[in-house]
């Protein structure tokens, strides 16, 4: 047994990056044609390139046919692959940064919750402290984070947290809890109640989240909690933009976080309903790699903190 893997890790020496784009470029599109178009290559070196590939690693890794089609191994092979091809673009981009700027490279993922305020005043505190840090900045929702993470695109995720960030090798760190509401435009109907309940709710069309949501099961589970059935969704939406721009102008109710909706009730175009969900989905917080040991990282987590504490006075902070 010991010698088999023996000879398999000498076999996985032969490995180079260029097997690695290879195997990556076949399972994007599908076939040896198509990838050595992407890649650039021709199609007698891809095939050979992707057959030494498979002899190192000791696997099919897709079989052959008039389509070829991925074998069991493939999908944790291209885990540690994509994960490889990306750790090389990031030693060059950072390098790159470096000799231009003599700045040093951190890749931030936010969630729209934390896009409007909390992103653009830390990079403001960052600037102001002299801090020579280069952020690349890229908006999602946490679906589309973590999925760039475990590629390991990203280096820090902003946001709401969910069980994904308290999973093994991941590091976790809230920093305030930030309650959704329901929100609707400042002239709804629901205002000129005195008490407007849930059940009143039903009468107005809903943008909801996405269905299978964190949010949208808490958002379910309140009217199921009150013997109600859960409102058809007029739209299912989960950008903030777009739910926003609707409720300003139709009578429809929506769900955001206060912190997103706050900037605007001052201008007098939204108001918050005294409603509230049965259980919140999280706080508001960091999540990064446990075993990424970089002193950008570390003034880029202590910023943020710093920030919410200065933006969020009002907030609760999240328990410990």
């Amino acid at each position: 047994m010991e010698m088999k893997g023996s000879k398999l890790a000498l076999r996985l020496r032969r490995l180079k990056l260029l097997h690695f784009e290879v195997v990556i470029a076949v399972a994007e599109t599908g076939s040896l044609t198509a990838a050595a178009a992407v890649l650039g290559r021709s199609q007698p070196a891809v095939s050979q390139q992707l057959a030494e590939a498979e002899d190192a690693l000791g696997v099919q890794l897709f079989s052959r046919g008039r389509q070829i089609k991925a074998t069991i191994y493939l999908p944790t092979v291209l885990q540690y692959m994509r994960r490889s091809v990306n750790d090389s673009w990031q030693l060059k981009n950072e390098l790159e940064t470096l000799s231009q700027s003599g700045r040093r490279l951190l890749r931030i993922g936010t969630m729209p919750v934390t896009a409007t305020v909390l992103i653009p005043s830390t990079i403001i505190y960052l600037r102001e402290h002299g801090e020579r840090i280069q952020l690349e900045i890229v908006e999602d929702i946490a679906a589309g984070l973590w999925a760039r993470f475990e590629r390991n695109e990203i280096d820090l995720i902003v946001g709401r947290l969910d069980e994904r960030a308290y999973a093994e090798g991941v590091s976790a760190e809230a920093i305030f809890e930030d309650p959704h509401c329901v929100v609707v435009n400042h002239q709804h109907p629901l205002l000129k109640r005195k008490q407007p309940q849930w059940e009143n709710t039903k009468n107005h069309p809903w943008v909801m989240p996405p269905r299978g949501t964190v949010l949208r099961r808490a958002v379910d589970a309140t009217f199921l909690d009150l013997g109600l059935s859960p409102p058809i969704a007029w739209i299912e939406s989960a950008s903030p933009t777009v739910n926003l721009s609707l409720t300003a102008k139709t009578d429809c109710l929506t769900v955001i976080s206060r912190s997103a909706v706050r900037q605007y009730i001052s201008l007098n175009t939204y108001s918050i309903l005294p409603l509230r969900l049965k259980y919140e989905v999280g706080p508001i917080g960091m999540a990064w790699a446990t075993n990424r040991l970089d002193p950008t990282l570390n003034t880029v987590v202590a910023s943020l903190r710093q920030v919410a504490g200065q933006i969020n006075p009002n907030l609760p902070k999240a328990a410990d």
